[in-house]
């Protein structure tokens, strides 16, 4: 595989994670707006890491990834810690506005 050809499955894999990232915040407010038990929260997260390997399988295969490589793994954690530092805290922060104002009125 060419250099070029990695950058791009590398890049893939970062918008995988990004996305994977944003799930995650998701399923985070539905937890706490639907205050679910212990039991509950264990069946989401075992769901949500189902999710996460039918995805990264999905992107590797349509990038034609023949063998996972450590560059694909590391474009999953880039992509998840960018959206953590950018759009993840915007997201929490708007979300921690609105659970106030509801909470107010």
């Amino acid at each position: 595989m060419s250099a070029a050809e990695q950058a791009r499955v590398f890049l893939a894999m970062a918008g995988c994670g990004a996305g994977l990232a944003a799930v995650y915040d998701v399923t985070a407010l539905l937890r706490r707006a639907l205050k679910m038990g212990r039991v509950l929260t264990g069946v989401m997260d075992l769901l949500y890491g189902v999710l996460c390997a039918l995805f990264m399988t999905l992107t590797a295969l349509i990038m034609r990834v023949d063998p996972f490589r450590l560059y694909a793994f590391a474009g999953i954690a880039a992509g998840m810690a960018l959206y953590a530092a950018s759009m993840g805290t915007i997201v929490r922060k708007m979300c921690r506005f609105v659970r106030k104002f509801v909470t107010k009125s």
